[in-house]
């Protein structure tokens, strides 16, 4: 058995308790250093601390000079392991010890060219935060070694509480403007309940919370990431960039990362469902039980002393450790969170994509397949295939309208995709318009591809096309071809895909005019990771069949065209309110579009868009009243009084406009 000699500050809630814990299991150890002074605590707000300072088996000053207490010591160490535990103490005589010594820093996001220095006093350099672990490296020190913190199974253990807050946090916000904005931001939305607890009375208030709240300083992989997943909680962090993080876990599966404007969205959608969130959680213990606890990283710090191992295992190496043998897989995560619904009439023979293609490409993405056959000579060849989890048969084809809304009625989940079966897709393009649904304010669809829709010359004014756009684009409408939903909204009756038009055309502009009369939003989100080819099937037919009629697809589109028209003429011409649905969400891109000109000083640039604008609008008095403006900037002030009088013309109320006439 080793004998070690363990240094740090003691008191109760540091760190290096945790490896003390954890190293007293297979190891002979002897604490040694000072202990904090009374004084320390309040300065550091422990005053919720309520557990004693013990002293240390060997107590020291503070900044002791260890080889006078190594030569003095009756029975010597085979190692000494130094833990940081407070800032401004350091022992001296580190490299006159005639045994192997370890460092382990976990501030150095804070304390980088302390540590740098200090770390020069031992043979092997563990760190905390993995982005730092080069600059060690420049310094000289070559065995230093990335090691991550991690929990304590007997301390941050699941207990059976009540879940009595929506949102829990336990920490220190002090002197953190960020951690407070953000926590005043939830508390705008949600019930959250925060407090400076340590051990058992943390763990409680982690374990009572639906979601925690965590928030890193500097993006250091900080030791709550891993107590409130070992205590079975549902986590919700930022990510913490460069440290390993993204690389241990995964977003959605594992734990939820937060943007911190949209950080509401992403709890209210963990909050409406119950159990995804704690299906989740429970795969987060998993994860740190199996490869995250103190006694994994005391075991690889012996193991490198002892010269068992020369380094410390990677991210890939942890994350694999930590996913061997998980009761509650990848699958069963994405099978609760999302589903695939999937029209099918034939094998798309203009296309080299189809239902068996699109299968196998599911197959590596996850999620509940829902397939309705419009064919029941397709169904009878594939209705047994074991990646189809649920389907209907049609003995005829019900149109495309029909089909997305059975589908919908059978899927189980909070996200729905609806996709065509000639379409090539990949995970990456699902994560993203996934991530889209869970974050993004009020959202109802997301795409690949979308467009801005001209109501009353039923066309698109702008399509955006895969690759043609770098952010995410709130639009009128979204492409069939492939789309996420969240479910909720077809479930509670606030959207449905209209059944009239039969077979095909039309159901996404509808689809869009439904969202935004909702006060619902669209969006498209900039993702490559998939291919279509337009009409892969309507392409291969001269006639498309459904239920007993046969139509072209000309018919069909002049058909839905009229039923489109009669629809919301009607609606918006009874309902005066509804007016803003004929004027397309282009208007407001517009608006922003030519700011960023004007402010660069490309005036020339944004009077073009503002012709565009109202050679599509032209009664609408925004056209008029930014182009007479940047008439007059230019000096042409004839031409301006005349667009400012259009604007008049639209609006008498304008006030821009009557000053301007007026001066």
């Amino acid at each position: 058995m080793n004998k070690i000699w363990l240094y740090y500050v003691s008191y109760p809630v540091t760190t290096a308790v945790y490896f003390d814990r954890a190293l007293r299991k297979s190891n002979k150890i002897s604490t040694i250093g000072p202990q904090l002074p009374e004084e320390l605590i309040s300065d550091w707000n422990l005053q919720n601390m309520k557990l004693p300072i013990l002293p240390q088996n060997i107590p020291t000053d503070f900044n002791p000079n260890l080889l006078d207490f190594y030569n003095n010591a009756e029975e010597k160490p085979n190692f000494l392991i130094w833990i940081e535990s407070a800032f401004g103490d350091f022992p001296q005589g580190i490299k006159d010890l005639p045994i192997p010594t370890a460092g382990y820093f976990i501030d150095t996001h804070l304390h980088l060219n302390e540590h740098i220095e200090q770390a020069k006093n031992f043979n092997y350099v563990f760190i905390a935060q993995r982005e730092y672990l080069q600059e060690f490296q420049n310094a000289g020190i070559k065995n230093a070694f990335w090691l991550p913190l991690g929990a304590d199974t007997e301390i941050h253990k699941k207990k059976e509480f009540a879940k009595t807050h929506e949102v829990g946090f336990v920490g220190s916000f002090f002197g953190n403007p960020r951690r407070m904005e953000l926590l005043e931001r939830i508390k705008e939305k949600h019930n959250i309940y925060y407090e400076r607890a340590f051990w058992d009375e943390m763990s409680n208030v982690l374990g009572q919370s639906k979601i925690v709240f965590n928030n890193a300083v500097r993006n250091d992989l900080n030791m709550r990431l891993f107590e409130v997943l070992s205590i079975g909680s549902f986590l919700a962090t930022d990510l913490a960039k460069n440290s390993g993080q993204d690389e241990l876990f995964v977003n959605n599966e594992d734990l939820t990362i937060y943007n911190d404007f949209l950080i509401n969205n992403t709890i209210s959608f963990y909050l409406e469902n119950d159990e995804l969130r704690e299906l989740i959680a429970k795969r987060g213990q998993e994860l740190v039980h199996n490869a995250h606890l103190y006694e994994h990283r005391a075991l690889e710090i012996v193991e490198i002393l002892e010269g068992k191992r020369n380094r410390t295992s990677t991210a890939s190496e942890l994350r694999e450790k930590s996913i061997k043998n998980v009761v509650i897989s990848e699958k069963r995560i994405n099978q609760k969170k999302r589903s695939f619904i999937i029209p099918v009439i034939d094998y798309a023979p203009a296309s080299k994509f189809n239902i068996k293609t699109l299968l196998d490409d599911l197959e590596q993405i996850g999620g509940e397949i829902i397939v309705v056959f419009n064919s029941e000579q397709v169904a009878s060849e594939l209705k047994n295939d074991k990646r189809i989890d649920q389907y209907a048969i049609m003995k005829n084809n019900v149109g495309v309208s029909r089909a997305w809304n059975i589908g919908l009625n059978i899927s189980r989940t909070p996200i729905s995709f609806i996709i065509n079966s000639d379409v090539h897709v990949e995970k990456q393009t699902i994560l993203d318009l996934e991530k889209a649904l869970i974050t993004f304010p009020d959202v109802a669809v997301v795409g690949p591809q979308g467009s801005f829709f001209h109501y009353n010359k039923l066309q698109d004014l702008q399509y955006f096309d895969k690759g043609t756009f770098q952010n995410p684009i709130e639009v009128d409408a979204v492409s069939g071809f492939l789309f996420g939903v969240l479910t909720k909204h077809f479930h509670n009756g606030t959207l449905i895909f209209e059944n009239n038009y039969t077979p095909c055309y039309f159901e996404e502009w509808d689809l869009g005019l439904q969202i935004k009369k909702n006060a619902l939003h669209s969006y498209i989100i900039p993702t490559t990771f998939y291919e279509h080819e337009w009409s892969g099937s309507i392409r291969s037919m001269r006639t498309i069949k459904y239920y007993d009629e046969e139509q072209t697809a000309q018919q069909i589109l002049e058909n839905n065209r009229l039923k489109f028209i009669r629809k919301w003429e009607h609606l918006i011409s009874r309902d005066k309110k509804l007016l803003y649905l004929k004027t397309s969400l282009f208007v407001n891109k517009i608006l922003y579009d030519s700011k960023k000109l004007i402010e660069e000083n490309k005036v020339n640039e944004a009077e073009k868009i503002f012709d565009f604008l109202i050679e599509f609008y032209p009664n609408l008095e925004v056209g008029y009243l930014n182009k007479a403006l940047i008439q007059k900037s230019k000096g042409l002030l004839t031409e301006a009084n005349i667009n400012f009088k259009k604007v008049l013309e639209i609006n008498p109320q304008n006030e821009t406009a009557l000053k301007e006439l007026s001066s």
